[in-house]
């Protein structure tokens, strides 16, 4: 039987029923003395809060735990995906750093370390990646979109973090009220549920992860926060509504039935409970400074002219189409250098193309030495910026990045089977099959548009372009067999 992996994770965000305070330090205490380490993901706003009522207790209870960012200001409009909306990569970007900047700081002033990140309800963008990753080097994404599709719903790789996410049918909710559980009878349940999930997982060969999310503050109200105060785009003319608290016998008999599945699972054989912090190690990825030798890198290439994906060679390892471009681009520079290929080359992990391009030319052909030349200048750009180009110049054409990426493999392996002989002078177009662009859809956008804290009506298509763009670095994560135990 195969181990199945359990992440607990706990969004801590009213900030305006104080009566919720209470919730996370009994969850963080009931999960220590099950001897389990859980995510607290924490608004900007609910720490101040917290400090404010000098709930010290409650932070030092969640501090040994995960730490997550939820956002500065959570509900309060406008959230993410109203304030990035349409705006192009570098100023979506910017406009992410400056709204959430500040609550990002007061966590790692407070907890020092913050292991990963997720958005307020259905707000995906995917230009926080640059920022989590680089500028704030939080190295885990975790929550849920349908803007991307599931990767087998399995964690996988995107703008290189490990995304704990869009893992479908193997995400379960905690909550006590609201959304997720309207009418408060689905606690009852939870235990079946696991149940299903987890033998489904442990019958198969992969190991697989189960994503268990709850709001804490379902525990101490009868209605959930935000959905009161912030539902589609409003915010409160004046101070926000609290919602009706449970009493305290009804508070005692929800924590009861969570930690009655607290022990339910950790008595099933082959659970294992991880924090995001543990998924990095267990998820570890291989190709970061890997060194692929020329003929993996032209199995690669064959694969990638069929469709641009991820690949994977017989070791497991899975490359992102990014990653193979780049050794592609870095092997034909050193052709037209040195006029040989090289006999390994390291794996680099660019970003995708900030904005979409077509391919403009007048013809199908295009001079070898023109060609090569290009590929020299491009693996620079992309070293420079750390981005795949959004188009490249070819004398007096210019080709879409998914059309360069499937020339240039067809002229790797070219220069690769005819080592010894003269190349050809030209080198037909290939037409680029962006085959892992489609895990990107619009009607996923739109479940997460209808979200109750979007607006009636919005939309930001821009967003979904962008991510398709950033599906260059998409690829499964497999798990590190020698750091599971």
């Amino acid at each position: 039987m195969t181990q199945v992996l359990v992440v607990l994770w706990f969004d801590t965000e009213d900030f305006v029923n104080p009566e919720s305070d209470e919730i996370p330090l009994r969850i963080a205490n009931m999960m220590e003395k099950h001897g389990i380490k859980v995510v607290f993901k924490i608004v900007g706003e609910k720490l101040r809060g917290l400090r404010k009522r000098n709930r010290t207790d409650v932070i030092d209870a969640m501090s040994r735990h995960d730490i997550g960012y939820h956002t500065n200001l959570h509900s309060i409009h406008p959230i993410m995906s109203e304030y990035v909306d349409d705006l192009p990569w570098d100023e979506g970007a910017a406009e992410f750093e400056k709204n959430e900047r500040i609550g990002y700081d007061d966590l790692m002033n407070t907890f020092g370390r913050v292991t990963c990140f997720g958005q307020p309800g259905l707000s995906w963008v995917p230009q926080a990646y640059p920022v989590l990753k680089d500028k704030w080097k939080i190295p885990v994404y975790l929550d849920e979109t349908f803007t991307l599709g599931s990767v087998n719903d399995r964690p996988f790789w995107y703008c290189n973090m490990l995304n704990l996410m869009c893992l479908r049918n193997n995400v379960m909710s905690l909550d006590a009220c609201g959304p997720y559980n309207p009418t408060g009878e689905r606690l009852l349940t939870l235990p079946d549920e696991f149940d299903n999930i987890y033998q489904r997982l442990r019958s198969d060969d992969e190991v697989g992860l189960i994503s268990i999310f709850c709001h804490p503050t379902t525990y101490a109200t009868k209605e959930f926060w935000d959905q009161v105060n912030y539902s589609k785009g409003a915010n409160p003319r004046n101070s926000p509504l609290t919602v009706p608290i449970k009493s305290s016998q009804e508070i005692e008999r929800d924590l009861a039935h969570l930690e009655k599945l607290v022990i339910h699972m950790k008595s099933k054989p082959d659970v294992r409970f991880i924090t995001s912090e543990d998924a990095l190690s267990i998820y570890h990825d291989a190709t970061g400074g890997m060194r692929v030798s020329s003929s993996e890198l032209r199995k690669l290439c064959e694969k990638s002219t069929r469709g641009i994906t991820y690949q994977t060679l017989d070791n497991g390892v899975w490359f992102s189409a990014a990653e193979v471009f780049s050794m592609v681009l870095f092997a034909l520079s050193q052709y037209a250098s040195e006029g040989t290929l090289p006999d390994s080359i390291i794996s680099s992990r660019p970003l995708g193309p900030k904005e979409k391009c077509e391919t403009a030319t007048d013809g199908n052909k295009l001079d070898l030495r023109d060609f090569l030349e290009s590929s020299v200048s491009e693996y620079g750009e992309e070293n420079r910026t750390g981005y795949l180009s959004s188009s490249v110049k070819i004398k007096g054409s210019s080709l879409s990045p998914a059309d360069m990426f499937a020339t240039c493999c067809i002229v790797y392996s070219i220069l690769f089977d005819a080592r010894g002989t003269d190349p050809p002078k030209s080198v037909m177009i290939q037409r680029g099959n962006f085959e892992v662009g489609y895990t990107v859809t619009e009607e996923g956008a739109k479940k997460d548009w209808k979200y109750y804290l979007s607006p009636d009506n919005f939309e930001a298509y821009e967003q979904v372009k962008l991510a398709r763009l950033q599906t260059w670095t998409l690829k499964p994560a497999s798990v590190d067999v020698f750091r599971l135990h």
